[in-house]
C-alpha cells in the first residue's frame, strides 16, 4: 500500500532522470547557429494564453458533465465555475463523481484527434486543440492514477461503487502513469513540429530552448491567467499548479529525444493573436458573473 502511494510521485522523479541523462548525454553536441526568428515573447504568450483557456474549457467540462451525471439520476443539481453541487440521494450518485473524469478523458482524445487532422496547419487553432487534447488527458488521468488510494475524491468514490480491488486498482495506476509519461514524450514531438524550421530545432540545446518557452514558460504564466478564474477559495487555486506539475515536466525533459521530423513553421511564433486573449476574457467573465453565482441544471 504504501508502494502505490509513492507511485505518483514517478510523474516527477522521471522526467527529472530522462532530463538530466539526455543534458548529460548530448552537452557535447554541436551547437548549430539557428536563423533569427524574431521576438522571445509572440509564441511564450501566444501558447501562456491558449494553455488557460484550454485547462479552464476542460475544468469546466468536467464539472458540466458531473452536474448533468447527478441529473441524469433525477437530482437537482447546481454548477459553478470551479465546482458542482447537488441535492438528494440516488444509489448510483457515487458512480455519477466519476463522470467528470470520464468526459475530459474522451475529449482529450478527441482533440488530439482534431489536432493531429490540422498538423499542416499554421493557424493558432492547432495549438489550441493541441493544448486542449492536453489538458483533458493532464486533468483525467492523475484522478485515475490516485483514486484507489484516495477513495473519497470523485473518481474514487466511483471506483467504491465499481468494486474495483486493490489490485486492479494498482494496475489501473500504473498504466495511467505509464500513459501521462507517454503523453509527455509525444507532446515533445507534437510542440516540435510547429517550429519555425527543421534548423531552429536541429540539436538537443535547440529543443530544450523552444520547449521551455512554448511548454514551460507558457505554462507557468498560463497558470497565473488561469487563477483568476479559480478563486474563490483559494485552495482551488492549487489545481492549475498540480495539473502542470505532473505533466509538462516529461514534455521539456524529452526534449533531447524528440525526433519531430517536420515542421510547420507555425503562426504562434511570429505574431501575437489578440482572438485566444479575447475568449480568455469572455469566459473569465462567464464565470465570475454567472458561473460563480450558480446554475441549476
Amino acid at each position: 500500500m504504501v508502494l502505490s502511494h509513492l507511485l505518483p510521485l514517478s510523474l516527477l522523479v522521471v522526467p527529472v532522470i530522462w532530463g538530466l541523462y539526455g543534458y548529460v548525454t548530448t552537452r557535447k553536441d554541436k551547437k548549430d547557429a539557428v536563423v533569427n526568428t524574431g521576438s522571445y515573447w509572440p509564441l511564450v504568450i501566444n501558447s501562456a494564453v491558449l494553455y488557460a483557456l484550454a485547462f479552464n474549457l476542460i475544468f469546466f467540462i468536467q464539472e458540466l458533465f458531473l452536474a448533468l451525471g447527478k441529473r441524469w439520476l433525477g437530482l437537482k443539481a447546481i454548477l459553478y465555475h470551479n465546482n458542482h453541487n447537488w441535492e438528494g440521494n440516488h444509489p448510483m450518485d457515487a458512480l455519477a463523481q466519476g463522470y467528470g473524469a470520464t468526459a475530459i478523458f474522451i475529449t482529450g482524445v478527441i482533440c488530439l484527434l482534431i489536432a493531429r487532422r490540422v498538423k499542416l496547419s499554421p493557424h493558432w487553432l492547432q495549438l489550441f486543440f493541441l493544448w486542449m487534447a492536453f489538458q483533458g488527458l493532464a486533468q483525467s488521468l492523475p484522478q485515475f492514477i490516485t483514486a484507489a488510494m484516495a477513495p473519497d475524491t470523485d473518481t474514487g468514490q466511483a471506483y467504491t461503487y465499481l468494486g474495483i480491488t486493490d489490485k486492479v486498482g494498482l494496475l489501473i495506476t500504473i498504466a495511467g502513469i505509464i500513459l501521462m509519461l507517454l503523453t509527455g514524450m509525444a507532446y515533445s514531438q507534437y510542440l516540435l513540429q510547429l517550429a519555425p524550421s527543421d534548423k531552429y530545432i536541429v540539436t538537443a540545446s535547440h529543443r530544450f530552448n523552444y520547449l521551455f518557452r512554448i511548454a514551460v514558460a507558457a505554462s507557468v504564466i498560463g497558470i497565473m491567467l488561469i487563477i483568476p478564474f479559480r478563486i474563490m477559495p483559494w485552495s482551488r487555486a492549487t489545481a492549475p499548479v498540480f495539473v502542470t506539475l505532473l505533466s509538462i515536466p516529461m514534455v521539456f525533459a524529452h526534449a533531447w529525444k524528440a525526433k519531430p521530423g517536420y515542421t510547420i513553421n507555425s503562426e504562434v511564433n511570429r505574431k501575437i493573436f489578440i482572438w485566444p486573449v479575447v475568449f480568455l476574457i469572455i469566459l473569465l467573465l462567464i464565470f465570475q458573473l454567472i458561473l460563480a453565482k450558480g446554475v441549476e441544471i
